[in-house]
């Protein structure tokens, strides 16, 4: 049997079927970015108007992402670029000299960021060793703070005062209502 003008072969089908279920499937996927992305955009702007931006954002990314010594060229690299245009920032020579921090405040200072990063409790440390009980403190500490409703300690713009207890109610000692 011949085939006709507007018939399609298996394949073509194949294709056109694949396309249809691709589009939809792209469709959805914008409609979701397109919500992510302007959830991004509420934190981002909520956060900027305490201070943060999202080039501070990018820089925690790096952080995390890349390893210690690519962080590390990468500062070189900006202070060297700084020393030729004659910046202060090139200036400072010894800001990227090796660590001194004590073992036992480094592991500290590690576990509170995992702490207030929510990662994994991994210790690193030998147990019982001073560092194992030092990062664990920090772990602590760091769950402590992440956890902690620091929205009621923050004064109200429109009052100044404190919302300590996180009550919206003004407190009277006189409950019956007389003077």
């Amino acid at each position: 049997m011949a085939r006709g003008h507007n018939e399609k072969t298996q394949q073509e089908l194949y294709e056109d079927q694949q396309f249809l279920k691709a589009f939809t499937e792209v469709k959805s996927l914008d409609s979701t970015m397109a919500g992510t992305k302007g959830n991004l955009s509420a934190l981002y702007k909520r956060l900027k108007d305490i201070g943060w931006t999202k080039k501070d954002f990018d820089f925690a990314k790096s952080l995390q992402d890349k390893d210690v010594g690519q962080v590390i060229a990468d500062f070189e690299r900006k202070i060297r670029i700084a020393k030729l245009f004659g910046h202060a920032l090139g200036r400072q020579l010894d800001f990227l000299d090796q660590d001194r921090t004590p073992m036992v405040d480094r592991a500290f200072e590690e576990g509170a960021a995992a702490g207030r990063l929510r990662q994994e409790m991994s210790n690193p440390y030998q147990p019982g060793s001073e560092e194992h009980n030092s990062w664990q403190s920090g772990f602590n500490e760091g769950n402590t703070f992440i956890n902690k409703d620091l929205a009621k300690a923050i004064s109200d713009p429109l009052t100044g005062e404190a919302d300590e207890d996180g009550s919206d109610e003004d407190e009277t000692d006189d409950e019956d209502g007389d003077d």
